[in-house]
């Protein structure tokens, strides 16, 4: 399969700021920009810096609202939440600003978040003048975001030239991810919409199921559940190396040693291995690892791959992105996740203030104007 992503655009710090002034700063552009209503510090980072480089662009701002439920622990921290949108209000006024409810729960409290996240956005119409459509993952959760990115990539996808540009923002601290906590975890891990593969299918059942799990700290419960949904015949998990700590990649086979190696057996060989800060290495390293399996299994039918994301949210777009390519070429890629009632901060909001100071802003320019031929 031509890799999509061979060559990819994606910069951050300083050298995106430099991206984003370069690239503002030319023919007169219109942005639509994606963000998540919430309490991570790290919500407004992104428009705050598009709106420092670029004074005078052009920006729509969309927010993402979702309602966790009236126990969500996640309620704790509504004043947090204010004062994300009073510091809202004014980077953009009123009038430029929207809002769009995701329903988390049907009326039968059955989990719908992914399905109703990929439907906030339907046609190409809907983005009619738009040139530039930016989403910050830093505050979504990923039931919101991956679907949410998939969908805009299939309507930019059957654009004709010139087709809009799609970044995606994220805002990474690898610290304070691991000190904002899941908490009423569901019983049962599902699948993402438009992503359920072939493993429910009776047809499929007996293809081996191949799962691709990317390790982030804290996850033990979360990854028992979802192994508990896929029952794989092989587990190659996925590793962040290198990483800004050397240590990251060992210190998740200590913490997660029990069920890798005792319960579930994975053979050290198994390993993938893909930069902390590039999800387009993830990407490459699942596409060749899911077509290497298709390959060799072909005598057997072929196989049943999975995959979930539990990193960080910038390897996440890594894990659709393959998912997404390998969908459109005809191999059915499952993205199984499990969700949460809500979040806890194992620390002091002025805490996780002080420390998203040492984010940095990772931008990856996933389709538009480098992409034309």
């Amino acid at each position: 399969m031509p890799e999509r992503w061979s060559t990819y655009a994606r910069a951050a710090g300083t050298d995106l700021e430099a991206l984003f002034s370069s690239h503002f700063s030319g023919s007169p552009r219109k942005v639509r920009f994606i963000l998540g209503r919430g309490f991570d510090p790290r919500m407004l980072t992104g428009l705050a810096l598009l709106r420092r480089i670029c004074p005078s662009l052009s920006i729509e701002v969309v927010l993402l609202t979702y309602e966790e439920g009236d126990q969500s622990p996640s309620r704790a921290y509504n004043e947090a939440v204010q004062k994300n949108l009073e510091e809202l209000g004014r980077i953009v006024p009123a009038t430029q600003l929207s809002s769009r409810n995701i329903n988390m729960f049907s009326a039968e409290r059955r989990r719908m978040t992914s399905r109703s996240a990929e439907g906030q956005f339907k046609t190409a119409d809907e983005f009619a003048g738009i040139t530039d459509v930016i989403v910050d993952v830093s505050a979504l959760p990923r039931s919101v975001f991956l679907p949410i990115v998939a969908k805009l990539l299939h309507i930019i996808d059957g654009q004709t030239s010139p087709r809009m540009n799609l970044f995606v923002l994220a805002d990474e601290n690898h610290r304070i991810d691991s000190l904002i906590l899941e908490e009423g975890l569901d019983e049962e891990a599902d699948y993402i919409h438009t992503f359920r593969g072939d493993a429910e299918r009776e047809s499929a059942a007996s293809k081996p199921r191949v799962w691709f799990p990317l390790l982030g700290e804290n996850q033990a419960t979360q990854l028992q559940r979802i192994y508990d949904l896929v029952r794989p015949s092989e587990v190659c998990p996925l590793l962040p190396a290198p990483s800004q700590n050397p240590r990251r990649g060992d210190n998740l086979i200590v913490e997660y040693r029990g069920l890798l190696f005792d319960s579930l057996r994975v053979d050290p060989r198994n390993f993938l291995y893909a930069s902390e800060t590039n999800p387009f290495e993830v990407y490459r390293q699942l596409v060749h690892a899911i077509e290497h399996y298709a390959k060799s299994l072909a005598p057997l039918g072929g196989s049943n791959a999975i995959v979930s994301a539990l990193s960080s949210k910038l390897l996440s777009i890594g894990a659709l992105l393959a998912a997404y390519e390998l969908k459109r070429v005809g191999s059915r890629v499952a993205i199984a996740h499990i969700e949460a009632h809500g979040h806890r901060v194992a620390v002091e909001m002025e805490e996780l203030t002080r420390l998203a100071k040492d984010g940095v802003i990772h931008g990856l320019w996933l389709a538009g104007e480098c992409y034309e031929d």
